[in-house]
């Protein structure tokens, strides 16, 4: 069985994101439209991350900045759910509150 995640972006004249949106196979009906994307995958031959991160013109910096503290947080809780590093989790999760701390965040 194979499943699908669509991205689709559209471009303005100078090649920059005006909209972004997402679906999947499972309800292709159901595309969403986003303000950013951040995509990090693993690459086992060269043995390092690969990433793409894109943002619409109109993503305000405040969105950007909670979007940054809540991916450190989520990455948190992926790292102690697939290792069981739990020391490192909350070291994490410490961190993301410090960055969040100097965002001048709100939590």
């Amino acid at each position: 069985m194979e499943k699908e995640i669509k991205f689709t972006v559209s471009l303005d004249e100078n090649n920059l994101p005006e909209t972004i949106t997402w679906s999947s196979s499972e309800d292709e009906k159901a595309s969403e439209e986003i303000k950013c994307l951040l995509i990090s995958v693993w690459d086992k031959k060269e043995k390092l991350t690969k990433r793409i991160d894109l943002w619409t013109k109109d993503m305000y910096v405040d969105e950007m900045k909670m979007m940054y503290f809540q991916t450190l947080m989520t990455m948190a809780d992926g790292l102690e759910r697939a290792t069981g590093e739990n020391d490192a989790a909350a070291d994490l999760r410490e961190f993301g509150k410090k960055i969040a701390k100097k965002l001048e965040i709100d939590l």
